[in-house]
């Protein structure tokens, strides 16, 4: 009898960003959001991967700590500073989000890459100095993951992004390294498959509430990246595609003003915010970039032709990825993520 499990290469995901803008609390309330969002009557999701025993258990056990640490940040005081959020992440970790047909006949293995954010400019959390060589060895490692991944989201600090200017944005956010990370990736992947990118503005509570500030957004995003953009609408990156995905990361914590700290000559921003009068943990969003990345494997997997995906699991992914949000504050650029 032949049974079995019809397997899917992991479709690869890789988190991009400094420390501090967000990543891994992003990743968390994405995960947290999927499962609220399933329909249990169609699509399975777990934790980990089936055939690394323990994997499930260190995957929803370390997520499930995150989210107890972004409850507890929404139950503080009034007003808190950015730095009380998640702690960065110290090692890189992979993540298995593991999607199947009720029967498990299908299924189709979502991984993860998070890094410390560090590594973006070469540097080691758990080292106090890092030399040149190992510097450009962090780097690369990022260059990597993106080269071998088929979706990429870079987590953007919103309110660095947009306030007083964006005068604090390449600081916090480190635009021109991202963009020269991202380009240097672009350019030495010669596997010509279809990649994403999920431009991920978080914290972004106090900009979504009206409409004139969800155009900010884009347009902040659309200023502030216009070199990284339209360097990718070339011909030569006709194979990437990109999508703005804003997301409320807890949504009960509003950005209120920026205390500018004068030190010895420099300027340090605190960026500060203001609690709700509501003490839950509530995402608005969040699972928008999942959908997106299901859509974009869909859409993968059939033009490869793929003999795996069967048609219960493909009804099941088209149903999820069909929640993907087109309007307010959410647009497509160079390319099409439908499937169709």
């Amino acid at each position: 009898m032949e049974s079995s499990q019809k397997k899917l290469e992991p479709f690869k995901i890789t988190m991009l960003g400094p420390s501090g803008v967000g990543k891994t609390s992003l990743l968390t309330v994405m995960w947290r959001q999927m499962k609220a969002g399933l329909d249990v009557n169609q699509l399975r999701l777990e934790a980990g991967n089936p055939e690394k025993p323990g994997s499930d258990y260190e995957t929803s056990n370390f997520l499930n700590t995150c989210e107890e640490e972004l409850k507890q940040l929404v139950k503080r005081n009034n007003r808190w500073i950015a730095e009380g959020g998640i702690p960065g992440t110290a090692n890189a970790k992979k993540f298995d989000f593991y999607f199947s047909n009720l029967q498990k006949i299908s299924s189709l293995l979502l991984e993860f890459q998070d890094y410390p954010g560090g590594w973006v400019i070469g540097e080691d959390p758990q080292k106090l100095e890092t030399g040149i060589q190992e510097r450009e060895q962090k780097i690369n490692r990022v260059i990597d993951y993106i080269k071998d991944a088929n979706v990429t989201i870079l987590a953007i600090d919103t309110p660095a992004l947009i306030e007083k200017k964006g005068k604090y944005h390449v600081q916090i956010n480190k635009t021109e390294i991202i963009k020269e990370i991202l380009l240097k990736a672009y350019i030495e992947d010669l596997s010509e498959q279809p990649k994403l990118l999920i431009f991920a503005p978080v914290k972004c509570e106090n900009y979504l509430k009206k409409a004139n500030n969800i155009q900010q957004i884009e347009q902040s995003i659309c200023s502030q990246y216009k070199e990284l953009i339209d360097i990718l609408k070339n011909p030569d990156f006709s194979n990437i595609s990109a999508v703005i995905t804003p997301v409320q990361t807890v949504g009960n914590v509003l950005f209120s003003y920026i205390r500018e700290i004068e030190e010895n000559g420099k300027v340090t921003p605190k960026f500060v915010y203001e609690k709700t009068n509501n003490f839950e943990l509530m995402p608005v969003n969040a699972e928008q970039p999942l959908r997106y990345i299901l859509q974009f494997a869909l859409k993968f997997y059939i033009d490869q032709n793929c003999l795996s995906l069967d048609e219960d699991l493909k009804v099941a992914m088209n149903q999820f990825a069909a929640g993907c949000n087109l309007d307010g504050g959410f647009v497509i650029s160079n390319g099409d993520t439908n499937s169709g």
